[in-house]
Parts: C-alpha cells; structure tokens; sequence
C-alpha cells in the first residue's frame, strides 16, 4: 500500500492506494499557511491508516527529489528551503519519495494509462498555473532537480509578469489567471468573478469571452509546438480544470499548433485530453513509491 499526497497552494489532496494504482481512501483538507502545520496535516492523514509501505509527495514547486529539498515554491512559499522527505521520513518512519506535481501527473498518466502503447509524452496541466511533465523512452524526464517547466518558456521578453519574476511566461497567458487577465483587457477593464464565468459567457455567444478563449487557445498552440519541437512527443496531454473547457478553445490551438510545429513533427504528435483528469497526480505518486521500492 502506498500513501499518495498531493500538496496544492489550496488544497492538499491523499489518497491510499494498492500496487495497480488504484485509490482505495480519498482524503481533501485545506492547505495550511505554515510548514510545520503541512507536515501535521499529512501526519493526520497517516494516523489513519492501518498501514502502508512507502509514501510519495507531488510539489507544486522545484525540488531536488534525492535529497529532498523544496528549492523554489513561488506559490507556497513556506515550502521553500525545507527538506520535505526528511522531515516526513522522520514522522512516519517510512520511506518518502518526492518530486513536481506535474512531473507525477506526467509519471501518472503514462504508467497507469499510456504504458505499452507509446514511448514518448508530454503532459500539461492547466489551471491556476501551467504545469508539465515528460516522459522519454518510457521513463520519467528527471534528474537532481526536477525538470520542465513547461509553463515558463518564454513567449514574450516584455510580456507579462510572472509569479516566477520573469516576464512574459506562457503561464501567463495559458492559465486560468491569464485568461481573466486577457478577459480584463479585452472588455476595458471589466472583471470576472472566475474563469466559468467567462467560460459559459462565451458559450451563450459572449463575443469578447469568445475571444478570450480564442486568445489563450492560440498562446497554449504556440507553447506546445515549442515543447514538440524540442522533445517531438508521440502524444501531448492536456489535463487540470482548464480541460474541462476544451470545447471552447481546442480546435483553435490545434490549428495554432499545426502552424508553429517544424513541418517534419507535423505528423508525428497527437493532442489529447487526459484520462485521468485530476487524479494523474496521486496516480503518479503511486506509480512513483512501486517504481522505486523495486530498485531497493
């Protein structure tokens, strides 16, 4: 059995599962502000359980997955600097595994979904921010430090502010705060509560939330013929709350995305919804405690 813990800037989701990967006890808690009080939420969470033999932590943030270290968690700050596997190591008295949140959706939608049938995928989650993971040769892209960031490539020098400090990031326009932003612009100024707002707008023909969704399509097209240019992924996934709205951008993005991909890939990627939706992460989490209990 392994404990799978997903830790969000809002929430911070669990689950216990088997060795296939399936969940057999959902949990949900608020995320606290303070370090020491993530560390009891999650010690809670294994209170409860009879017993589990690994635990493995999805990061919203960059992390050194061998030592353990948070590095840089610009959304959770309370995380950064902390060595997260050590400290739960030491409360649990279990081994602990961590890595990003969107590499283990990546790991999670490849093991339990892809596996055997492609070699090669890319995996972006869209929501509050843009997160990715890769997987090359059937194996998770990783090293000392976690990899990708798919949401800070960089689309324009001068561009918008980043959460990151840089400017211009894809997430900023390919999230689910660029799309309000883009919607504020776009309507001198008019503000929308959130992003279904905007969304069911410009299904009832809403001509500048239309647009709105046309705009961020076409950023994400352009994003992710960058990303398949570098790694040319069989299979591009597209997962978090913001696939739920397909309906409304992804043609646009995949006409954006023919245009901008190198002619010689064009036939080569395909772009998909996940499967998993939400639960890729702790998908990915468990996939991750039984690929590395096996190498001890």
């Amino acid at each position: 059995m392994f404990l799978c813990i997903d830790i969000g800037g809002t929430n911070i989701k669990s689950c216990l599962t088997d060795t296939e990967g399936n969940c057999l006890d959902r949990m949900t808690v608020r995320t606290p502000e303070m370090y020491e009080e993530i560390l009891e939420v999650i010690g809670s969470v294994a209170d409860k359980i009879d017993s589990f033999d690994a635990c493995a932590v999805a990061v919203p943030g960059t992390c050194a997955p061998e030592t353990g270290e948070v590095l840089f968690c610009p959304n959770l700050v309370c995380l950064t600097g902390q060595n997260l596997k050590n400290d739960l190591e030491k409360s649990l008295e279990k081994p602990v595994f961590i890595e990003n949140d969107a590499n283990l959706a990546a790991l999670g939608e490849y093991y339990f979904v892809e596996k055997g049938n492609i070699k090669n995928m890319i995996f972006l989650t869209i929501g509050t921010g843009l997160g990715g993971g890769a997987v090359l040769n059937g194996e998770l892209l990783t090293s000392d430090i976690s990899l990708f960031e798919a949401g800070h490539i960089n689309l324009t020098p001068d561009g918008r502010q980043c959460g990151c400090g840089k400017r211009g990031c894809l997430e900023t326009y390919a999230s689910i705060g660029g799309i309000i932003q883009t919607y504020r612009s776009l309507s001198n100024g008019k503000e929308a509560e959130n992003v279904n707002v905007i969304y069911n707008a410009a299904k009832a023909g809403d001509k500048v939330a239309a647009l709105t969704f046309e705009v961020f399509g076409g950023y994400l097209g352009v994003g992710m013929a960058s990303l398949a240019n570098i790694l040319v992924p069989e299979n591009i996934k597209i997962g978090g709350g913001i696939s739920e709205m397909s309906d409304i951008f992804l043609p646009h993005t995949l006409k954006i995305f023919s245009k901008n991909i190198y002619p010689a890939y064009k036939n080569r990627v395909s772009i998909e919804l996940s499967t998993l939706k939400n639960t890729a992460g702790l998908s990915g989490a468990s996939a991750l405690c039984k690929t590395k209990l096996s190498n001890i």
